[in-house]
């Protein structure tokens, strides 16, 4: 009997383990993808009036958000579902597709093989609602103006040629994404002229919101013939949108109006002879502050400049809060500089003191330049000048300190319009010491007088680290490192790159790229880095 009980508990666990299922281990990984074996209607078929397509594949497949990825070129505004059939895929559409039209549609990678993901490649299917298949094509490159990079997943559209235009509100006829590479291609097009238009399209629903969308446009229509004929883009931020009042922000100590996009200027007219101190903050605000004496209400005329030179003209009403308690609560008054605190000063420098708020008050004797320990020269010894809004001061100044250049900037001897003052304050850079930094000069090859120019050195993120408005140009004091050469052509001269603007038929300044990487070591010079404008 016991004889029996153990070959019954063996037998129960032997079972056991064989009735689990786990993966097989071992052997190579599927990595081949899903092929199309066969497809209703079969591809480049003509005279298609159906409401029905069905794809079959070589093995078990899954969709993969194809309400996003699949591109169906010309836009048909035709609803459709899908439904997963094991080895198949069908689409039904709700209305048939328009007469005597080429259809693409572009699967990208939304069908995948069950097992390891991996997506069917170039799966595309074409088909005809009349009697021929179009045989226009287009294509390019996309890249972003500011940094040659090319620009993934951007939409790519042809637009119906119309003196009414507007890609807020309409969708083009024709569209491609780019890849990776920023490589579209646009197929299987009528013949016919288009207009080319690139957008962002972060949020894929085809339209322009210029807000935050970088866009690019060729200015002429382009032929859609027989022949293909390659396009090359450049993507700008460029916002057209009508500057706004967005809110405003009433406090008892100042009154902020905040501008529904970035403000560059804002000429301030005050009405009634009455004066308030004000300040452009970072990001399109105007900030007004409550001075005493001044009527309850303050009415100002404004005119705000945008990024793209255009003016706007305001009537706002200024009306400070209450005050509650007896102490009005203030925002601190702080200082930032240019150079950026601790970084190395050569000994002839221009140096720039940022505060919060418009200055009242400043005591330039008693704020000094410290070169060593008895030498102390009051800021009233160099030139130095207010900004418009008196709250930036800049200063040329030179020093003989050997290790260190300090600014010291006592308690009370500057203090804001709000009455309160900065607290002692010792700002420190060292002397830059020359064998640590390297030098780059060049020119331009073949610059034209009648065009103004910008060069800038930038490093690896594009920060801008050095710039010249002449040619030839020479960059001193530069960290190791490896660094691009970037060129603006400053075709109105005056001193800043400018965007583009569709509406106006206006391209954005050109920008080009020295192709190679700078690689500069510390006390090291480079000459003869001259840049050649592309013919």
């Amino acid at each position: 009997m016991l004889r029996i009980i153990i070959f019954a508990v063996i037998f129960l666990i032997i079972f056991e383990r064989c009735a689990q299922q786990v993966s097989p281990t071992g052997g190579k990984r599927d990595s081949i993808p899903p092929n199309l074996v066969e497809s209703d209607p079969v591809n480049k078929m003509l005279n298609f009036k159906g409401k029905k397509l069905e794809l079959f594949f070589d093995e078990y497949v899954i969709v993969d958000n194809i309400n996003q990825k699949l591109i169906i070129t010309p836009e048909a505004d035709n609803p459709y579902s899908y439904k997963q059939n094991g080895m198949s895929v069908l689409l039904t559409f709700k209305n048939q597709f328009k007469d005597s039209t080429t259809f693409t549609l572009n699967f990208g990678d939304a069908i995948k093989d069950f097992a390891e993901k991996n997506p069917s490649k170039n799966l595309k299917l074409v088909f005809s609602t009349g009697t021929s298949l179009d045989s226009g094509r287009v294509y390019g490159t996309l890249k972003d103006i500011k940094t040659s990079k090319p620009i993934f997943d951007a939409l790519v559209g042809l637009y119906n040629v119309s003196d009414t235009l507007d890609i807020a509100k309409q969708k083009p006829y024709y569209f491609s994404r780019t890849d990776s590479s920023g490589i579209f291609s646009i197929e299987n097009i009528q013949m016919r002229d288009y207009k080319m238009i690139a957008i962002d399209d972060k949020n894929r629903n085809m339209l322009y919101n210029a807000k935050d969308e970088r866009m690019g446009f060729l200015n002429k229509p382009i032929n859609a013939g027989s022949d293909s004929a390659s396009y090359d883009l450049n993507m700008f931020l460029s916002d057209n949108t009508p500057t706004k009042v967005q809110r405003t922000i009433p406090r008892v100590n100042n009154y902020s109006v905040v501008f529904s996009k970035a403000i560059e200027k804002v000429a301030v007219t005050f009405m009634n002879k009455d004066t308030l101190p004000y300040l452009l903050e970072p990001g399109g605000s105007l900030k007004f502050f409550n001075v005493q004496p001044h009527p309850d209400s303050v009415f100002v005329k404004l005119i705000a400049t945008d990024s793209l030179g255009t003016t706007t003209d305001f009537e706002q009403k200024i009306a400070f809060q209450a005050p509650r308690g007896k102490d009005r609560q203030k925002d601190p008054f702080t200082l930032t500089t240019l150079p950026e605190p601790n970084k190395p000063l050569n000994n002839t420098f221009t140096y720039s003191l940022i505060l919060n708020k418009p200055v009242q008050f400043l005591d330039d004797k008693n704020i000094s330049l410290i070169t060593d320990s008895l030498t102390h020269e009051p800021l009233s010894a160099f030139k130095w000048t207010w900004n418009a809004n008196h709250n930036i001061i800049t200063v040329n100044a030179k020093s003989f300190a050997k290790d260190t250049i300090k600014w010291d900037i006592p308690k009370g001897s500057v203090i804001s319009v709000e009455g309160d003052t900065l607290t002692k304050m010792l700002l420190r850079h060292s002397v830059l010491k020359e064998e640590d930094y390297g030098q780059i000069m060049g020119r331009i090859t073949n610059s034209e007088q009648a065009a103004g120019y910008i060069v800038q050195l930038v490093d690896e993120q594009y920060k801008v680290i050095a710039v010249s408005m002449t040619t030839p140009y020479t960059f001193r004091y530069i960290p190791q490192g490896k660094y691009f050469l970037r060129l603006i052509v400053d075709s109105n001269k005056n001193q800043r790159w400018d965007t583009g603007e569709i509406d106006k038929d206006r391209q954005p300044e050109a920008i080009y790229y020295m192709p190679e990487k700078i690689l500069l070591k510390s006390n090291f010079e480079l000459n003869d880095v001259n840049i050649t404008i592309p013919k």
